[in-house]
């Protein structure tokens, strides 16, 4: 079932994505297992994609059929999912760029962590970032790119949270098509990432320093 799982992500088959995913928790699979093969049916459609036989279409589908999957996760009867809020991570896609779906599914995974999500959505400048950075103090400030021109936005925005003081009760994560390990690094992230789920790891780690940094 579990490769039925991820095949049925490959091809875009949202009825036996749906499927799957009723059945394996019926079978008291995990979510966070669950999540492993939706996110690798991801990545088979990222590489049909990049091999040119997928288009932006099927992107926007996959992104759609996993959002929904997400859905079917029963947050009451999942050990995965935490009562408590583990910290507040502020989302957001750069200024001028309006691709959401990897954005959605970071913050899904991450609510499904516990983290409470400020999603702020797409073209966000910034100022945004900032004020509302001030305006909630976050634990996790995340940047979404995929166009190329985000990588200087990133940047931008990046030298601004620090120039305001707030890289010291935030740690900055960037994510997206448009970042590569060396780029995070060029524009000054704490972290980079390109799997949801990795995400969710850092981000706890990240709260996990922080709670011994208190101590």
């Amino acid at each position: 079932m579990e490769e039925q799982l991820v095949c049925a992500m490959e091809s875009l088959d949202e009825a036996q994505v749906i499927y799957c995913v009723k059945t394996l928790l019926e079978e008291n699979i995990s979510t966070r297992e669950i999540q492993k093969l939706l996110n690798e049916g991801m990545k088979r459609v990222g590489r049909l994609f990049e091999k040119g036989e997928y288009f932006l279409a099927d992107l926007i589908v996959s992104g759609l059929i996993y959002q929904k999957a997400l859905t079917y996760f029963p947050v009451s009867q999942s050990a995965d999912f935490s009562a408590e809020t583990v910290g507040t991570v502020l989302c957001g896609v750069m200024k001028d760029d309006i691709h959401d779906i990897g954005k959605d599914i970071v913050c899904s995974t991450l609510r499904a962590e516990g983290f409470k999500v400020i999603d702020l959505g797409t073209d966000v400048d910034t100022e945004q970032f900032i004020r509302t950075a001030e305006e909630n103090k976050p634990d996790i400030i995340a940047l979404s790119g995929v166009m190329s021109y985000c990588v200087e936005e990133m940047k931008e925005t990046i030298t601004a949270l620090r120039a305001a003081g707030i890289d010291k009760y935030a740690t900055i994560i960037v994510g997206g098509n448009c970042m590569t390990s060396e780029t995070s690094k060029y524009i000054g992230a704490d972290a980079y990432s390109q799997d949801p789920i990795e995400t969710a790891v850092i981000c706890k780690s990240s709260m996990k320093a922080k709670s011994y940094g208190k101590k």
